[in-house]
């Protein structure tokens, strides 16, 4: 009796840190496609997605496509699949904002706590937060396609990094059509 409910107490701990590594995952849900990826300290993993991040550089791959970025303070500099990245970063109280050039095209992208709106690369977002305070939802427009019911969740290890840092993996994340 008492190994069984050593077994259960196991299993409930087991569950309980997939769990919480669970929340530790940003993700892009479309009506046609789901992009997931794990964020820890050595930077964003999954299936889509294999980027290093440091306190000044992202790199790696994404969706196939190599990631080279420099973080500064106040820019993302580099190239996404060999195009170039120029945004500059402004931080406001609550508010972050990235203006310039993404993979080649102008973007611009701004986070708070109450939405997600702006574009990147050929993608356009309008989304709100829901009332859990964990996802943003809303629509997007990618080239002539455009999608209802977008959702968005930004884990609080990702919020923790640098304005830059946040904005460029996000950006590389909404890039994706």
């Amino acid at each position: 009796m008492r190994t069984a409910r050593i077994l259960t107490v196991a299993a409930l701990l087991a569950g309980g840190s997939a769990l919480a590594k669970s929340n530790d995952t940003v993700e892009l849900r479309t009506p046609h496609t789901t992009v997931r990826a794990s964020v820890d300290a050595q930077g964003l993993q999954g299936p889509d997605l294999r980027l290093r991040m440091t306190d000044n550089a992202l790199q790696g791959q994404a969706f196939q496509r190599p990631v080279d970025l420099k973080l500064s303070d106040r820019r993302i500099q580099g190239t996404v699949d060999q195009k170039p990245v120029d945004l500059t970063v402004r931080e406001r109280p609550d508010v972050v904002e990235a203006m310039g050039t993404f993979a080649g095209q102008p973007s611009t992208l701004t986070l708070s706590p109450d939405a997600l709106t702006g574009s990147v690369g050929p993608c356009g977002y309008n989304l709100i937060i829901e009332r859990d305070r964990k996802h943003y939802r809303g629509t997007r427009a990618c080239g002539d396609t455009r999608e209802n019911d977008v959702l968005v969740a930004i884990p609080r290890s990702l919020e923790k990094e640098s304005a830059s840092g946040r904005m460029a993996a996000l950006s590389v994340l909404l890039s994706h059509p």
